[in-house]
């Protein structure tokens, strides 16, 4: 029997200062990249977090899930910027291409198929960036840069921030006879 009080796709319960510790953290890792797109004049540095929320919310930070959640990312900016580009121009034929690809898309990660480029990363960056409101007004490039961006800054961090953790764990951990 389940505890009623556990609401399924909730985080596990983390102690107090395990969750003080890394909310620290994420906030020190939020404002270095907001400063970092500033410096450089990315604008859209939402699209990095969009690359963060997606790797560390449903892939728990796995460096092995980072490859495709950027390429799966960057599938779904491009594909995003197709139906763009064909709206901007009023090219009905580049309209309807955009729109089949990204059905192709939709199919590839219904059937499992070609993971690294179709996946949840991709359906999330589909459908944010098909939103009526950034669709008119979006630079794609700038979005890959934020993204691009997000996958250095964000992995190389939380990489490094992982490697440290189990040394620092292992170090003030008590010596076992």
């Amino acid at each position: 029997m389940q505890d009623a009080s556990v609401v399924p796709g909730t985080p596990p319960v983390q102690p107090l200062m395990t969750a003080l510790v890394i909310t620290v953290i994420a906030v020190v890792l939020i404002a270095g990249f907001v400063v970092i797109g500033a410096v450089l004049h990315v604008v859209p540095v939402y699209a990095g977090f969009l690359l963060l929320w997606y790797w560390t919310s449903v892939t728990h930070s796995d460096l092995r899930a980072l490859a495709p959640a950027v390429v799966g990312g960057l599938t779904g900016a491009a594909l995003s910027y197709l139906l763009q580009t064909g709206a901007a121009m009023a090219s009905v034929p580049l309209i309807l291409a955009a729109l089949g690809l990204m059905i192709v898309a939709l199919f590839l990660v219904i059937a499992g198929r070609l993971p690294l480029f179709c996946n949840a990363s991709t359906m999330l960056y589909v459908t944010v960036f098909n939103a009526p409101a950034l669709q008119k007004a979006e630079d794609f490039r700038q979005v890959i840069v934020a993204t691009v961006l997000g996958l250095i800054w964000f992995g190389l961090t939380i990489g490094l921030l992982g490697r440290l953790a189990p040394q620092a764990a292992a170090e003030s951990a008590p010596a076992q006879a």
